[in-house]
């Protein structure tokens, strides 16, 4: 079922903020993906690897304002990502399998994904709000 964004995901930082919008959205659509009455590999990989490209853009531009502010948890916050990208791998690597079901992986997906991006973003993102808004960060 699509995911909805609103204000309490927000981070209040619009690059991050955007970014993660942009996220769901792309988890949006692999959710579409996964009630689709035909899905193969190869569309599902092409998802997983824009997903995953994505994902990894965002977490680059959150490192870097990390490492530019010396944001205290980096290290962290770090490791959360580390840990998304092997799941991403994980993803990836199991729908290559010989008896793959495609419909599976990419529910599955779509439930990590939205999970992750909730969790995240209430657990850890919204955590540098402030220490990033007393730096002009907005």
């Amino acid at each position: 079922m699509p995911f909805t964004w609103n204000e309490n995901y927000s981070v209040g930082i619009k690059l991050f903020d955007e970014q993660h919008q942009k996220y769901l959205e792309l988890a949006n659509q692999i959710d579409v993906l996964s009630v689709a009455n035909t899905l193969d590999k190869e569309k599902l990989l092409e998802k997983i690897r824009e997903f995953g490209n994505y994902a990894l853009l965002h977490f680059r531009s959150e490192e870097e304002y990390f490492e530019k502010y010396k944001f205290p948890p980096r290290e962290t916050h770090i490791e959360a990502h580390n840990q998304y990208r092997e799941k991403i791998k994980e993803f990836l690597s199991k729908v290559q399998g010989p008896a793959a079901d495609v419909k599976q992986i990419a529910h599955d997906l779509s439930d990590f994904a939205v999970d992750w991006l909730l969790q995240h973003v209430t657990l850890m993102d919204q955590h540098y709000t402030d220490f990033f808004h007393d730096r002009g960060v907005k």
